[in-house]
């Protein structure tokens, strides 16, 4: 049932409804429009009274990264709040991570007041459409028109964000309507008004999904973000045992322990055309044709909460079986079918190729690590050295953020990851995601290491200033390592595929806006917000500077190792 609570404006109430929706966190960007907000919050503290902690983001895409790195963990929505247009632009790429990783969102902006403006400027920052700028990147939005509706609009705006597939919203707050009086807010009764309940699948779906994979020489299983909930992980692991099938997971969360005898790897690349039944779950992009695709005569199936992909304009791959279902649900019922329809003869031939799958995956993991280790002493660090470093410095516990874009590969050969929800990365491209999102990750799990992996290019990107003095000033230590490489090598690499020895930037050495050189002192920069910083260049000194850096990170201060590596 609702409940009155007694309120003096519309900006209490809508601090009353964040607290009977269990906001732990307000990301803010403040501006003149959200000053009656942070009033309420104050009044709220000095009786007492519950209230959302607000974590201060010195940069909007600070605000909205973090706001996905504590959904990633805990999956529950929290609020942005930034000002008008001028803060709903500077969110910019984040908002973008936000929606292609399905993280759920309450993003607020306040609005120009209506009538009796308060400022000249007022004028000019007043647009015909301020969700125009966003309309494609949420999954609803409107606009706050009457104190009477608030608290059907704030509930409607956590319903919408938490529903699977999930997803940011944005809800436009007038600052005039703010600082309306009103006697009280009607408190939905919140178990009323959740997240939808996600769908199992179709039995007879799954029946026909089974006898494919039953009868099946060689399976393979491709998954992409199914360990976004932490059950699917053991739920994986026992289907791909039961059928013996090779898993590939193209790890944007730990979907499947890296050290099983059957995971695969990252590529699904040298496992397609051999396959003859392939099990995609919760994927976007399971190959890419013109690298390789699975032969003409391979039964395809495709589990997922998002099948068709609606928010990707084009998005087109063969299945024999399409199936919309939460496959932390589909997946158990799945296995225990394939369980009872199993021959004896059958169950024969899948511990063979457990047996054989299990040497191949021996001989893969001895050579990644002989990778590693041959490239112990080189100079500029290999990335493959420093990644193995990373894993032999870090537990099964660590939280990690990875974002080291052209050095994935590194990350993914040599960085062992066993626990479910402690391995993340996004499914978007707008880089500098990760150090917010490791702020958001330490806020939401605080009692846990949390390590981010990126770039230089994403370092810079990410308003490491807002990140890192937010992380030091709310006490959310977290410990970044840039893959420093001094260049932004993703153009470098297609200016030398696409126009070869003859093209004019290798011929004459010669890479225009390529290079970052000489690079920031990123430790310097790191140290003057609060943080310690290292720059490490020679490779007989990396163990030692991450033991230190996370022994600052567990004392309470972000760190920041600044890795000058070789190029890819």
């Amino acid at each position: 049932m609702e409940q009155k609570v007694p309120v003096n404006e519309a900006a209490e109430a809508f601090v009353e409804l964040l607290n009977a929706n269990g906001v732990d966190h307000i990301f803010l960007n403040p501006g003149t429009g959200s000053t009656s907000i942070q009033e309420a919050l104050s009044k709220f503290k000095a009786l007492g009274k519950r209230t959302p902690n607000v974590i201060l983001c010195l940069h909007e895409f600070t605000a909205m990264s973090a706001a996905q790195g504590y959904f990633m963990i805990s999956r529950k929505p929290q609020v942005v709040m930034v000002h008008e247009t001028l803060g709903t632009q500077q969110v910019g790429g984040a908002l973008y991570n936000a929606e292609r990783s399905r993280i759920g969102v309450v993003f607020c902006a306040t609005r120009v007041p209506r009538i009796n403006r308060w400022a000249s400027l007022q004028w000019l920052e007043e647009r015909f459409d301020q969700a125009s700028v966003v309309r494609e990147y949420v999954k609803w939005n409107y606009e706050l028109r009457t104190t009477e509706n608030i608290h059907e609009i704030v509930q409607r705006a956590f319903r919408v964000a938490s529903s699977e597939p999930c997803g940011p919203v944005y809800l436009s707050l007038p600052a005039d309507l703010l600082t309306e009086k009103m006697k009280s807010v009607s408190i939905p009764d919140v178990a009323r008004h959740t997240a939808a309940v996600t769908p199992q699948a179709d039995a007879a779906a799954l029946s026909e999904a089974a006898s494919i994979l039953i009868n099946s020489k060689n399976p393979l299983i491709i998954t992409g973000y199914s360990g976004r909930n932490n059950r699917a992980v053991t739920s994986l692991v026992e289907l791909a045992e039961t059928l013996s099938a090779r898993v590939i997971t193209t790890q944007r969360t730990l979907n499947f322990p890296t050290t099983h005898p059957l995971y695969g790897g990252f590529s699904p690349d040298p496992y397609l055309q051999d396959a003859d039944a392939i099990l995609l779950i919760d994927i976007d992009i399971p190959y890419v044709p013109s690298i390789a695709r699975p032969g003409p005569e391979a039964k395809i199936i495709h589990i997922d909460i998002d099948p068709v992909k609606q928010k990707i304009p084009m998005w087109e791959f063969p299945v024999d079986e399409i199936i919309q279902a939460d496959s932390s649900k589909a997946i158990p019922v799945l296995s225990e079918m394939i369980r009872q329809g199993l021959k004896p003869e059958q169950k024969v031939h899948i511990q063979a190729r457990f047996q054989k799958f299990q040497k191949e995956h021996q001989q893969q993991q001895d050579e990644w690590r002989k990778l590693a280790t041959e490239n112990s002493e080189k100079k500029p660090v290999s990335a493959e050295w420093l990644c193995y470093c990373i894993n032999e410095a870090i537990d099964e516990n660590t939280i990690v953020m990875e974002e080291a874009v052209t050095n994935r590969g590194s990350v993914m050969r040599q960085l062992q990851r066993t626990k479910p929800g402690t391995f993340f990365a996004s499914e978007a491209v707008s880089l500098g995601w990760s150090l917010g999102a490791a702020l958001g990750a330490k806020l939401a799990s605080p009692e846990a290491t949390v390590v981010t992996m990126v770039g230089d290019g994403g370092f810079n990107f990410s308003s490491p200033t807002s990140a890192l003095w937010a992380a030091s000033v709310y006490h959310a230590p977290f410990l970044c390592v840039i893959f420093n490489n001094k260049q932004y090598h993703v153009p470098r690499k297609v200016i030398r595929d696409y126009y070869g020895p003859e093209g004019f930037s290798q011929k004459t050495d010669s890479w225009v806006g390529i290079d970052i050189a000489p690079p920031p002192d990123y430790a310097l920069i790191s140290q003057a917000c609060h943080a310690y910083g290292q720059m490490v260049e020679d490779p007989s000194d990396l163990p030692s500077a991450l033991r230190t850096a996370l022994d600052q990170v567990r004392s309470g201060k972000p760190a920041v190792l600044d890795v000058r590596i070789a190029s890819p």
